[in-house]
């Protein structure tokens, strides 16, 4: 990983599988070390063996109300803090028109310490 792959951005897409309220946002990365004799994968999917490593969890402010196949949609950017290197600034914005919930888009903004 280079210095500037910190800093990335992306879109995201949802289905919801079930009714239910949508409170929150989970992340987890995977890296693999291929360059070694006996590669490793350090996996913090909670699908794998539990590690120190944990997920990440990013609470809506609003809670959303969805349906089994609505579709949330948006995007996620994150970059080195400005004031703390050893710090992320994360923003979700995303949209979502569901028939309970209708034509939300919202941006959140988070700090990773």
């Amino acid at each position: 990983m280079k210095k500037e792959d910190v800093e990335f951005s992306s879109e995201y897409s949802l289905t919801m599988l079930r009714p239910d309220r949508v409170h929150a946002l989970v992340s987890w990365f995977d890296t693999l070390f291929s360059d070694l004799e006996n590669p490793v994968k350090l996996s913090t999917s909670p699908y794998n063996r539990y590690t120190h490593w944990k997920q990440t969890v990013f609470y809506l402010e609003e809670d959303l109300d969805v349906e089994s196949g609505e579709v949330l949609k948006g995007s996620v950017a994150c970059r080195k803090s400005r004031t703390n290197f050893r710090e992320q600034d994360i923003k979700f914005s995303y949209h979502f028109d569901g028939r309970l919930s209708r034509d939300i888009d919202f941006v959140q903004m988070y700090k990773l310490r």
